[in-house]
């Protein structure tokens, strides 16, 4: 029987990290639907928080990596990607509002 080779701390972090992308990806969706966070924090400080929010999110979840249990790390690392490509292709292929129905 041969052994598994064990799983390195970067490749654990690479597939963990679809948590705090996922977040990141709802972050986005939600936010770019009729430009409601550029409408909150205003023209000069979107950038920032565009680019901040996300890089917020991905320290916290490194942070957050040294205290999850780790036989959960593999799986919600994977599901956490796999909402993230759903939810990135479901907003760049339909959009915003593209199911809109006009009456």
């Amino acid at each position: 029987m041969t052994k598994k080779p064990p799983r390195n701390p970067g490749e654990r972090w690479l597939i963990f990290s679809g948590l705090p992308v996922a977040t990141c990806a709802v972050f986005y969706a939600i936010s770019e639907s009729n430009h409601r966070l550029e409408h909150i924090v205003g023209q000069k400080l979107f950038p920032y928080a565009v680019l901040g929010g996300p890089a917020l999110l991905i320290i916290v979840g490194m942070i957050y990596y040294e205290h999850f249990p780790s036989r959960l790390v593999i799986p919600l690392g994977i599901l956490g990607w796999l909402v993230t490509a759903s939810i990135l292709c479901w907003f760049f292929w339909f959009g915003p509002g593209a199911l809109k129905f006009d009456r």
